[in-house]
């Protein structure tokens, strides 16, 4: 062969190597098209899998990733705290709320305790709780740093919201309650009864070191670092009406919610915390976060608007279109604040006859083995049989079902935004979302609830909390120090 034959064959096999090889590195439209409810990850095999599902970090390799870290059991603290004194030193030193007792609820037949054995008994339970703390079972979380926190928090517009039920509420009270611990002082600012706003105080030398660490004009400090929204159930009257009437509900059913607390400008609250201000643009450069759950009120119980039948599965599964539909009402709502970031938080167990647990489980094993019991234990709990039907329509054993639509309706707007910013590569496109899974954390501390045999889904403060807290500091690092 001619030497200019040769060469040209040889250009002619790079040339196809070159369109065989690059063609299969990047997906196709149909590969970023296609639709990830049949795949375990969300994802196709060559998009980026979602945070917490993959070994792979660009960082400290030591550290637990994402829901990974929610995966482990209670482990006792070390050192113990031994007395009231003990456990204030570190969680009631310094914040807006001294806690000194939990609950204990009514004694045992035949025994009467006297105010001081009460007090004592109420104290000790506070301690007992809180000398149990999360251990991940592969990696750590990070150390607790509540300065750094903040500090990442004054990076973004709006700080942190809380938003939801009184679940949500009470994580927010023990969320502001840990920062305070860590010398920071802030003043309360209320938009109205059900939303409730912090911001730094003005002057305080602490404030304004960590007005020098973050790096943030004045501007920035005239807003929130964290806030409550106090919504129970996310969604509008209007709204609620309309997916209830499709499933079933008397049209113009009467109203019977007003004691559920709503927030109805929380659309608007959300404008002004998201919005991107002058002078801002080279500190502020983070998204504002919002920390979303409803699950408790979403029952048959509360939602008796709905169809009563003679079958437990097909009244759950109308339960579950209307959560559904709310769900992707409140998807399409957040959708709109382009420099937001949520977190939703799954909801927590309860745990009926919590009163019978002292410790938290051994193991998620254990816990789930208890969970089975679940109708066992409830029925326990009633004293007639109107009660016994009261309870089992709280549906406290389906609040994990419920919780599952959030996770498959997070993971497909989390493939959708990599698919977009696969598609453009000059930077990311759309919102954050995570699910934040404790629910299997919270099934293992059935003695930790508000009031034993009475309140068996809320929890004694700080307690569960404070670890919640712990994990939501730890994935704004995971968040801020690499990008997916």
């Amino acid at each position: 062969m001619k030497r200019g034959n040769r060469a040209l064959v040889l250009v002619a096999i790079a040339f196809f190597c070159y369109i065989l090889f690059s063609h299969r590195t990047s997906p196709t439209e149909v590969e970023l098209a296609e639709d990830p409810a049949g795949d375990t990850t969300g994802l196709p095999s060559h998009v980026h899998r979602p945070p917490g599902q993959t070994v792979d970090s660009k960082i400290n390799t030591t550290l637990c990733q994402y829901n990974e870290c929610l995966k482990g059991r209670w482990a006792p603290r070390e050192p113990q705290f031994k007395t009231l004194e003990d456990f204030q030193e570190v969680f009631a030193k310094r914040g807006a709320s001294i806690w000194s007792t939990c609950e204990i609820g009514d004694p045992p037949a035949g025994v009467k305790w006297t105010s001081a054995e009460e007090e004592r008994l109420k104290q000790k339970r506070l301690v007992d709780i809180m000398n149990w703390v999360w251990q991940p079972d592969h990696g750590e979380w990070l150390p607790w740093d509540p300065l750094d926190f903040v500090v990442r928090l004054l990076k973004t517009p709006g700080g942190i919201v809380f938003m939801g039920d009184s679940l949500s509420q009470g994580h927010e009270h023990a969320f502001g309650s840990y920062l305070q611990e860590g010398g920071i002082v802030f003043q309360m600012k209320e938009t109205d009864s059900a939303i409730r706003s912090h911001i730094l105080e003005k002057g305080h030398p602490v404030t304004l070191e960590l007005q020098r660490r973050a790096g943030v004009p004045d501007s920035r400090m005239d807003h929130p670092i964290f806030s409550v929204v106090e919504e129970h159930i996310l969604i509008h009257q209007e709204d609620l009406r309309y997916i209830t009437e499709l499933n079933g509900a008397t049209k113009g059913w009467e109203w019977h919610l007003d004691s559920l607390k709503r927030a109805d400008d929380w659309e608007g609250f959300f404008r002004r915390l998201t919005k991107s201000r002058p002078g801002e643009e080279t500190s502020v450069t983070r998204d504002t976060i919002i920390v979303l759950n409803t699950g408790a009120h979403w029952s048959r119980g509360t939602m008796y608007m709905l169809p009563e039948i003679d079958s437990l599965e097909k009244e759950r599964e109308t339960l579950t279109n209307v959560y559904t539909a709310m769900a992707k009402i409140m998807i399409r709502k957040l959708s709109q604040y382009p420099r937001l970031t949520v977190f939703y938080r799954a909801t927590n167990a309860g745990h009926p006859s919590c009163h019978r647990y002292n410790k938290p489980s051994k193991d998620a094993a254990e816990a789930h083995r208890e969970a089975a019991r679940y109708l066992e234990l409830s029925d326990a709990s009633a004293s007639n049989e109107v009660d016994r039907k009261v309870r089992r329509r709280w549906d406290w054993d389906y609040l994990n079902v419920l919780s599952q639509v959030w996770k498959t309706e997070i993971e497909h707007q989390e493939w959708l935004r990599r698919t977009m910013k696969l598609r453009n590569q000059s930077g990311g496109v759309g919102m954050r979302w995570l699910y934040v899974d404790v629910y299997e954390m919270s099934l293992q501390r059935p003695d930790a609830h508000a009031v034993p045999g009475k309140d068996c889904l809320h929890w004694c403060l700080p307690a569960v909390y404070s670890e919640w807290s712990r994990h939501l500091y730890h994935i704004l690092y995971l968040e801020m120090e690499q990008e997916y």
